[in-house]
């Protein structure tokens, strides 16, 4: 009796070729973002039953999506990272995944010719695309971020224009009715935006109306629009739509974005650039 428990009880072998059979890892973890979207917990069990592979594949896609940023993992499972409307304050976002918003930064600023007038959006990764332009010249910069502002305005061969309205602090930048009012008068050769969330079904969200108005007339007013969100926000959803995703717009995300993720957004004909840490 006791050796057939102990026969039972054996664990299960890692074997590639079974796992093989099921979804490949990128469709396992598009599949278990969606599930996150929809109940907002997983468990292992439910996941080696869904997909067909061992419970070590299963905490190695959960571990892999902790990293990104995009869920919690638990003790025999994972919840969401966060809800809809959370955003970190401004300081702590400085510091996330700070390598790939830099990266991301580099390649956008590398899009950027001189004699351009451009649009930087509020957030830490239009930061660091401000940063970068620090040295270049004959530019036109128009910004509702109060930190961009700053870090361009004693640059002698960039003319900084701020975005009136009014100052939300925890995004150090103005939003409302003014601000939307004020880009009304403006056409912009390209704009950089970034949101809380980019999925090709969802599109473009955030996570208030007022970013959502004000990224909206932004969208309006340029003729490229240029999306800067690193992977952690890829196939994520927030609470306020902003817009659909459609031909002709560019996405620079990082290098560790999920493949899957990128294809549905191809497919949906947007543009998209990953940018190497």
């Amino acid at each position: 009796m006791n050796v057939s428990k102990r026969k039972t009880s054996t664990p299960e072998p890692a074997d590639p070729r079974a796992d093989g059979l099921a979804l490949f890892a990128e469709e396992r973890r598009h599949s278990i973002l969606a599930r996150l979207r929809v109940s907002g917990k997983v468990t292992v069990a439910e996941l080696t039953d869904a997909f067909g592979v061992s419970a070590p594949t299963v905490r190695a896609d959960l571990a892999h999506l902790e990293e990104q940023g995009v869920l919690r993992r638990t003790h025999g499972g994972a919840i969401r990272a966060d809800t809809t409307l959370f955003e970190p304050p401004y300081a702590q976002r400085q510091i996330i995944r700070h390598s790939e918003k830099r990266a991301i930064a580099r390649t956008a600023a590398g899009l950027i010719k001189d004699g351009e007038t451009i649009l930087l959006d509020a957030g830490t990764t239009t930061h660091e695309i401000a940063l970068r332009l620090r040295d270049r010249s004959n530019l036109t910069v128009v910004t509702n971020s109060i930190a961009n502002a700053l870090a361009l305005m004693e640059s002698s061969s960039i003319e900084v224009i701020m975005v009136g309205g009014a100052v939300q602090p925890r995004r150090r930048a103005t939003l409302g009715p003014l601000a939307v009012a004020f880009l009304g008068s403006f056409r912009f050769d390209r704009a950089f935006l970034a949101f809380n969330g980019v999925e090709a079904e969802a599109g473009f969200t955030v996570v208030d109306f007022d970013a959502a108005e004000v990224k909206r007339q932004m969208m309006r007013r340029a003729e490229e629009v240029v999306v800067v969100a690193d992977s952690a926000k890829i196939g994520r959803v927030a609470f306020a739509a902003v817009g659909p995703i459609t031909p002709g717009r560019t996405l620079i995300t990082d290098a560790g974005v999920i493949e899957s993720e990128v294809d549905r957004l191809r497919e949906r004909g947007m543009t998209v650039l990953l940018a190497s840490v």
